[in-house]
């Protein structure tokens, strides 16, 4: 067994103390023959760390086909130093395949284990953010540009593993741990894109507000909100983005929204009909007490349908069961989108805006 270990600068910085104590994470990636822990073994682990500020890497190879038992015990008594694992979809091959393999050798496992941080997991909402045809290390490495050198993927590593023990080419050998080693550097550069859920979950403040008339497709005048704020975290990517009816554009720390807005009348629909009547002549329901004035020929019993009430005004679309203790208002009864009444007055309510992000946008 050999190990090789450097240091390298993370060009993403970002605040570890959100996932644990900085120095307790451990980064880790690993190389196998195979993806059948019965029959293939784990040649190659690499791991990224950080102390005093500095980040490092670390790897373990398998210089020879017995070399597997060895290379597990090393890391396993690195990695109890440590109390959070961190990998890309980790929990569902990494570790078991590391618990499958020390299993076969009769190699004990650390008894302080250290917990799973799973950064594929929440990082999947990215795929949808971006449009991604997948959601794999390298697809959000790239979207980061992190300049990746390593051409290769693990299927024709696996043979230049196994060239290299026959003829220890050490072009062979430099390429299976350069393949490693960008994948740890690469991993420990994934955490900056939590950033995005930091910064669409985190508190924003308004910046403005304005109304802007257009004409839509079809040539007829529509209008919409342009809404501008600033989040408490930047994003190391911009992007654009639809969700519900709103287009959004973010920068750095700026987040900027357009929303349609209807003009004209929408109706607000009483609850308990049992207690009005709808007068068909104008469109509208009254509550018994006034109606009871009504002549009975120009009076209905109310239903779910017709208990509303009409009323003229500027709205915009909401997620359904979103009101924020206000009126909410639909085209006709039960049809979505619901409506709020539009006033800039809202949008100049940190509260109100970031309840409104949370509701619209994607988790």
């Amino acid at each position: 067994m050999i190990t090789y270990t450097n240091e390298f600068t993370n060009p993403y910085p970002y605040d570890l103390e959100k996932l644990g104590s900085a120095e307790s994470l451990l980064f880790f990636d690993i190389e196998t023959t195979g993806l059948s822990s019965d029959r293939d073994m784990v040649y190659l682990i690499g791991c990224a760390y950080t102390r005093e500020g500095r980040w490092y890497s670390r790897q373990w190879f398998a210089d020879s086909a017995g070399a597997e038992r060895e290379l597990l015990v090393h890391f396993f008594l690195f990695a109890s130093r440590f109390s959070v694992l961190v990998h890309y979809n980790g929990d569902t091959f990494d570790l078991p395949f590391l618990k499958a393999r020390a299993a076969r050798h009769g190699t004990p496992l650390p008894a302080s284990r250290p917990e799973s941080l799973d950064l594929y997991r929440k990082l999947r909402p990215l795929k949808k953010l971006f449009v991604l045809p997948d959601c794999r290390q390298k697809t959000l490495e790239a979207l980061l540009e992190t300049g990746r050198e390593d051409p290769y993927d693990g299927g024709q590593l696996i043979r230049f593993y196994w060239e290299y023990l026959r003829t220890r080419d050490t072009a062979l050998l430099d390429a299976l741990l350069l393949h490693n080693r960008e994948d740890i550097e690469g991993l420990a550069a994934l955490p900056v894109l939590l950033s995005y859920g930091d910064f669409f979950r985190g508190s924003v403040q308004p910046v403005s507000c304005c109304q802007r008339e257009y004409r839509a497709q079809d040539g007829s005048p529509a209008w919409e909100a342009i809404v501008s704020c600033r989040g408490s975290a930047r994003i190391p990517v911009p992007c654009s983005f639809t969700a519900g009816d709103c287009r959004f554009s973010c920068r750095e720390d700026s987040l900027t929204f357009r929303i349609p807005l209807f003009r004209g009348s929408l109706l607000y629909f009483f609850k308990n009909p049992s207690d009005y009547y709808y007068l068909p002549e104008e469109g509208r329901a009254i509550h018994k007490s006034v109606a009871a004035y009504v002549d009975k020929a120009h009076r209905k019993k109310a239903t779910a349908s017709t208990c509303f009430q009409p009323h003229e005004g500027v709205f915009f679309p909401v997620p359904k069961g979103f009101s924020q203790g206000r009126p909410v208002f639909y085209t006709q009864y039960k049809k979505q989108p619901p409506y709020l009444e539009y006033k800039e007055e809202l949008w100049q309510d940190p509260i109100f805006l970031q309840n409104f992000l949370l509701a619209v946008l994607p988790e």
